[in-house]
């Protein structure tokens, strides 16, 4: 008997891999990956990773997620680029030094670049309740905000399970018109975070967790 829920997402379009990895494995074995092979990244696993993103739960069941692939070299090249001259205009208004402006900027092009597959994960307010109070909106928003966090855990434990290592890179939310106009979005598309993918170029090094800190009452 099967006693999973009717999410109305079948357990065809989750990656395979799901079921040949225990949760705690791909818990203890996801990582930030910031360098990665020259394998190409199955499309099909790109896709089952999303699947299992939208498994997170969301305000009033509204799944306000969405994601834009970004699997060509023009895509991320382009996207890159726009969100880098941001990126260096607010260096420069902060401060910061040319020579570390510099090192900066280049080494994001790098990363964006290096990497097989590119995820944009933005936001759509559109199925969201709606209020005159603006605090209260405020909040109705936020709800929004957290329950990407909790796609986002989802897709990116699903490609550790297929072997696919990640990064998230929160850029987009500094920038997010740019990220919007230089993906030609929809209007109501809020960028908020890329998900780096591809296989590791080397095994990423063990890491301790943190200790979580709790109060209890």
């Amino acid at each position: 008997m099967d006693a999973r829920p009717d999410t109305g997402i079948s357990e065809a379009a989750l990656s395979p891999a799901l079921d040949a990895i225990s949760l705690a494995d791909a818990l203890a074995g996801r990582r930030s990956v910031r360098r990665f092979s020259d394998e190409p990244v199955d499309p099909a696993l790109v896709e089952g990773a999303i699947a299992a993103a939208c498994l997170a739960p969301s305000p009033h069941g509204s799944a306000p997620w969405r994601f834009c692939v970004l699997s060509s070299e023009a895509s991320r090249g382009k996207l890159a680029r726009e969100m880098g001259r941001d990126f260096l205009r607010d260096m420069k208004a902060e401060g910061v030094p040319e020579a570390e402006r510099r090192r900066r900027h280049e080494g994001s092009i790098r990363l964006l670049s290096g990497a097989p597959v590119l995820i944009l994960a933005a936001l759509s307010y559109g199925e969201l309740d709606e209020y005159g109070d603006p605090e209260k909106q405020a909040r109705e928003h936020l709800m929004a905000e957290h329950s990407l966090g909790g796609a986002l855990q989802n897709l990116m434990l699903a490609l550790t399970a297929g072997g696919v290592g990640s990064v998230w890179r929160c850029a987009p939310l500094f920038c997010p018109e740019t990220a919007r106009e230089a993906l030609d979005l929809p209007a109501d598309w809020m960028p908020r975070a890329l998900i780096l993918a591809g296989h590791p170029a080397a095994p990423p090094p063990p890491k301790e967790p943190p200790r979580p800190e709790i109060i209890r009452r």
